[in-house]
C-alpha cells in the first residue's frame, strides 16, 4: 500500500512539473503588442548525454513585455526540471515494474528519494537567491550531481556578490562551496 502511494505521489509530482513547464513557456507568447521587433530567443537543445546547451538565435517576433532574458531563464529552468523529471519517471518506473529484483527497486527508492530532495533544495536554494535582489536565477546540476552552476540576471557581478551566492546555495543544497560556480546572465 506504501508502495502504490509513494508511486502516485511521485507521478503526481512529474505531471504538475510537466504542468508548470507547459505554462511557462506558454504564457510568454500570449503579452504582444502590435509593433514588431528583432527579437533574440533562446534554444534549449539536449543531447544524448542529457548535456543542456543553451544557444541564440534571432528571428523576428511580436514585442512583448517579457524580455529575452526571462525567455533564456525560463527555458533553461525547464530543461534542468525536464531532466528531473525525466529521472524520477525512470526510477518510478523501475519501482512499478513487476519483473525487477528487490535490489533493483531497493536502489530505485533511493534515487527516487535523491532525486526529489534535490528538486526540492533547487527550488529554495533558487528562491534563497532571487530573494537577495536577482530578477532571475537558475542553478543547474552537471550530469553527476555534484557540481552546480547558478546563472543569475544581472549586467555586472562583484566577487562579493558571487561569494554570497556560492555560500546560499552552498547551504541550501549542502554541498561544498568548491563545488558551485557562479555565472552573470543579462
Amino acid at each position: 500500500m506504501v508502495k502504490r502511494q509513494t508511486v502516485w505521489l511521485s507521478t503526481m509530482m512529474v505531471l504538475s512539473l510537466m504542468l508548470i513547464g507547459y505554462y511557462t513557456m506558454n504564457n510568454q507568447t500570449s503579452t504582444t503588442s502590435t509593433n514588431p521587433s528583432n527579437a533574440t530567443t533562446p534554444t534549449v537543445t539536449t543531447s544524448p548525454t542529457n548535456a543542456t546547451q543553451v544557444s541564440n538565435q534571432t528571428q523576428t517576433t511580436t514585442g512583448s513585455s517579457v524580455s529575452s532574458a526571462d525567455n533564456w531563464y525560463n527555458a533553461l529552468q525547464a530543461s534542468v526540471n525536464n531532466e528531473i523529471s525525466q529521472r524520477i519517471s525512470n526510477d518510478q518506473a523501475i519501482i512499478a515494474n513487476n519483473n525487477a529484483s528487490q535490489a533493483q527497486i531497493a536502489e530505485a527508492q533511493k534515487q527516487l528519494g535523491e532525486e526529489e530532495a534535490l528538486y526540492n533544495s533547487l527550488q529554495q536554494a533558487t528562491q534563497a537567491v532571487i530573494a537577495e535582489g536577482y530578477k532571475n536565477a537558475v542553478i543547474a546540476p552537471d550530469k553527476n550531481q555534484t557540481t552546480f552552476t547558478v546563472y543569475v540576471e544581472t549586467n555586472h557581478l562583484s566577487k562579493a556578490d558571487a561569494v554570497k551566492i556560492m555560500n546560499i546555495v552552498s547551504q541550501q543544497l549542502d554541498t561544498s562551496i568548491f563545488n558551485i560556480s557562479v555565472k552573470p546572465h543579462a
